[in-house]
């Protein structure tokens, strides 16, 4: 078993989580926090079996088309500055290895 990792930032406005578990199983969530007393709000969530790995699309200027984060068939929009950030959180974790 390998260490839980967690990657967060903000996407449109909204706070977007990339987890891998202890199992080496991944997830991620799309989520706010709202009223005075900051309760968690979903909104969108995808997780996969032990092994498959997420994959960032970059942005396609040609069509116009977004950098996405997919996980199985699930797809995330993504800000085009967001992508290589989460590339690289990738490229550490992606094997099994923690920060």
């Amino acid at each position: 078993m390998s260490a839980p990792v967690n990657f967060t930032a903000k996407c449109f406005g909204a706070n977007l989580g990339l987890t891998r578990d202890g199992d080496n199983s991944w997830r991620i969530s799309l989520y706010t926090f709202v009223g005075k007393d900051r309760k968690h709000r979903g909104i969108a969530f995808a997780c996969a079996s032990p092994g498959q790995v997420p994959r960032v699309d970059a942005p396609d200027a040609f069509t116009h088309a977004p950098a996405a984060l997919w996980l199985g068939s699930a797809s995330f929009d993504l800000a085009d500055t967001l992508a290589p950030k989460i590339q690289a959180f990738l490229a550490e974790h992606a094997n099994g290895g923690a920060a």
